[in-house]
């Protein structure tokens, strides 16, 4: 019997595993992020654009809603939208479906899934067909695939990890400003 370890799944560390859990975003990439947005909105003829996690979280939006819809609502709202659609793909055989669009009276929606975590939402007047709506949302995607990938690829700057008493750490803070809750 040798040293080696068959099939067992490589153990990481509190911090590394809340990284591949979520992605960090640093003022840096939220900029670059907003000023494709923008420039797509602008190019496209959408009244919206958001980069959300697939929790709900907005990372980024640019445009307007009719109603100036909360932004954050809409985020979570279409995430479990998503969330709900991929149950259906699994059903029906597949690992995910990774566009998803609907059409309302006065506007459409166009989601997509970027890489595995982030979702692309971007909201159309009915004007815009969706044939060019899809093309312009796949050029969008390219752009902002790039941003995601060297998010996730850049290794935590020094200093930037959790202590292991984090979690107690942030309690006592917590418990000092607002008493033992």
């Amino acid at each position: 019997m040798g040293n080696d370890v068959p099939n067992r799944p490589e153990v990481v560390g509190a911090n590394e595993a809340m990284r591949l859990r979520r992605l960090v975003f640093y003022a840096a990439d939220v900029d670059r992020i907003n000023q494709g947005l923008l420039g797509f909105v602008k190019k496209s003829g959408a009244v919206s654009a958001m980069l959300i996690d697939q929790e709900g979280h907005l990372v980024a939006r640019q445009g307007f809603t009719s109603g100036q819809a909360d932004g954050q609502a809409l985020a979570a709202l279409v995430a479990g939208s998503f969330t709900s659609t991929r149950q259906v793909a699994k059903l029906l055989g597949e690992k995910d479906f990774r566009v998803m669009s609907q059409q309302g009276a006065d506007n459409s929606m166009h989601i997509m899934l970027l890489g595995e975590r982030t979702l692309q939402v971007a909201v159309f007047p009915v004007a815009v067909k969706p044939g060019m709506a899809q093309v312009f949302c796949k050029e969008l995607a390219v752009q902002m695939e790039a941003i995601l990938q060297e998010a996730a690829q850049r290794p935590p700057e020094a200093g930037q990890e959790l202590g292991q008493n984090f979690s107690s750490a942030m309690k006592d803070q917590l418990d000092g400003l607002f008493g033992n809750l």
